[in-house]
């Protein structure tokens, strides 16, 4: 087995004990369990880091020449992006910690897809690998992350919103230690907002940088193939999401939920839907029998 793909293999089996602990959290709800996955997410994060720098190396730490661009290299990459963003979050606000209960099972889901697919997606030319090339795909990361980490402090909100009306009636009755550890309601909701506001700025960045790319490769800048017709929809929801906060004046449950919903469709288009043929990523494709 390649170098790199020893390293991804270690990452994933990390990141689903990770997982693993978190569900423990969630059924036990005991501290310890959410500590032991928060250390394991950060060996994964650097055993997957390893694996994204092997790869590269072995390309000579360029897109010089052609090199196959496998499903495992791209997931790899998006999934790397969503785990940072977590990692610096729950830095910054250590209450964030328990949204690992979602991002590390989707992240686990994600490499194990990927590493079993054993799917070529296709070669990468020389041509495409201009600098407008790396924002588009690594704003498209960021904008995963930002998604998924706002899913994530959806589902909080969602799981606490119910501790909370159940507990409300015993008004002598605390939270327990575990929805306790969680920011407040109104914390939650307003971080749900500031993550999809970033997430929606840099999908607006990977749309503009993608079609500067185009229109140096292709020369136009917009051609509507599934690609770009799916990172619109993208674009829509998390548009749709700011104006019903902001023109609307929704808060709280209905935009939990419309965050979750917004993280499957997102999820979607930057993992598994750019595998489509005869578009103009169809150089970053499945190689269809």
């Amino acid at each position: 087995m390649k170098t790199d793909l020893t390293f991804f293999w270690f990452a994933t089996i990390l990141y689903g004990l990770s997982a693993f602990f978190y569900i423990l959290n969630l059924l036990f709800k005991k501290e310890k369990f959410i500590r032991s996955g928060i250390i394991l997410t950060w060996v994964g994060f650097l055993t997957q880091t390893l694996s994204l720098v092997w790869y590269w190396v072995e390309l000579g730490g360029q897109a010089s020449t052609l090199y196959t661009y496998t499903l495992i290299s791209r997931i790899s990459g998006t999934t790397w992006m969503g785990v940072l963003v977590f990692l610096l979050a729950q830095l910054s606000a250590k209450s964030l910690r328990p949204a690992g209960i979602l991002i590390m099972p989707i992240t686990l889901l994600l490499l194990i897809w990927a590493g079993f697919s054993g799917k070529e997606v296709g070669t990468f030319p020389t041509m495409l690998a201009t600098w407008w090339f790396w924002v588009h795909i690594s704003s498209g990361g960021l904008a995963y992350g930002f998604v998924l980490i706002a899913g994530a402090t959806a589902l909080l909100y969602l799981l606490k919103e119910c501790e909370v009306s159940s507990t409300e009636p015993l008004t002598t009755q605390p939270l327990s230690t575990y929805f306790a550890q969680f920011p407040e309601l109104k914390v939650l909701d307003n971080l749900n907002y500031r993550f999809v506001a970033l997430g929606f700025i840099m999908l607006t960045i990977m749309i503009i940088s993608g079609s500067l790319w185009a229109n140096q490769v292709h020369g136009r800048y917009w051609g509507w193939d599934p690609i770009e017709v799916q990172s619109l929809i993208s674009w829509l929801i998390c548009a749709i999401w700011l104006h019903l906060r902001l023109t609307f004046g929704w808060r709280g449950r209905k935009l939990a939920w419309y965050s979750l919903f917004a993280l499957i469709v997102i999820g979607i288009n930057l993992s598994g839907i750019p595998f489509i043929e005869k578009a103009f990523h169809s150089g970053f494709r499945i190689q269809h029998q």
